[in-house]
């Protein structure tokens, strides 16, 4: 046992050491920190089926990208965009116009949205047996082949995220707390309302050519789950963001875990790990009391 232990830490060492290992790590930071700038405002907006809700629309998009790029010689990285555009901001549409048509909840209405895009894409992807491209990678990511080019994506959301809620912190905040009544005191309530969706798809879109919908549906949720954040920017969000992806990252390693899988799990885990303390908590103080 122990020398298997040895043999892990060895392969870890070794692992950290290599080129590849490195930009995966600095992906992985990078998209910790997206999802740390957006995961309080997710929280606090209780916008937690936003990310899952964008990661089923883009599907079908994704797929008809990759159809497109095999069977027109089109170029794949443009392909993959333009369909993952066109089919996110068709199903906002959608999902918009049946809960305002149909009176119905907007989880109701991204829920039966996202299934049937989902649903879509799923029929699509039969198409492409027997093609060279490998879907899987966007469903659950493949965080070891990235290359320089998606790093600097990442840095590029990343930093425009970061800034646009650094320069509208104020009317950030406002529009959070009570959206009419900032709109009266004059806060930039509508530029927010529009900025919001264009970021987190943004994001979104970003992590799924990166490492998947899996780790990022979770980390634009379990941040804010796990520590409620209390204002737009939260330090602290941010930190446990980047401190779930990279320790997802070095498990995924060490036990041989896909890694959105690895840092979902963990961040299960704390929040299983909260309720338990939260509730014995409860009970403590009901007896004390």
């Amino acid at each position: 046992m122990l020398q298997d232990s040895v043999i892990n830490f060895a392969a870890l060492s070794a692992f950290a050491s290599a080129d590849f290992a490195q930009l995966a790590l600095l992906c992985t930071v990078l998209v910790g920190a997206l999802c740390g700038c957006l995961s309080p405002t997710i929280g606090l907006k209780q916008r937690a089926y936003v990310g899952d809700t964008l990661a089923h629309l883009v599907f079908p998009g994704l797929v008809a990208g990759y159809l497109t790029s095999e069977f027109l010689t089109a170029p794949l990285w443009i392909s993959l965009m333009a369909g993952a555009v066109t089919t996110g901001l068709l199903g906002s549409i959608v999902v918009e116009k049946l809960e305002r048509i149909l009176s119905i909840p907007p989880d109701s209405a991204a829920v039966v949205t996202l299934t049937g895009f989902f649903a879509a894409g799923v029929v699509g992807v039969s198409k492409l047996r027997g093609t060279r491209i490998d879907l899987e990678k966007f469903l659950f990511g493949d965080v070891l082949s990235l290359s320089s080019a998606d790093a600097f994506l990442l840095a590029g959301v990343l930093g425009v995220v970061l800034l646009t809620l650094i320069a509208l912190r104020d009317d950030w905040n406002a529009w959070l707390s009570d959206p009419e009544f900032a709109l009266l005191m004059g806060f930039r309530v509508r530029l927010i309302d529009r900025l919001f969706p264009v970021l987190v798809t943004s994001a979104v879109l970003t992590g799924l050519f990166t490492v998947g919908s899996m780790m990022m549906s979770a980390l634009l949720t379990i941040p804010a789950v796990l520590l409620p954040p209390k204002s737009a920017v939260s330090a602290r969000a941010i930190v446990l963001s980047l401190g779930l992806s990279v320790v997802g990252l070095v498990i995924a390693f060490v036990v041989d875990w896909p890694v959105g899988s690895s840092i979902v799990l963990l961040g299960f885990i704390l929040v299983l790990i909260k309720a338990i303390v939260v509730r014995l908590r409860d009970r403590v103080s009901a007896h004390t009391g």
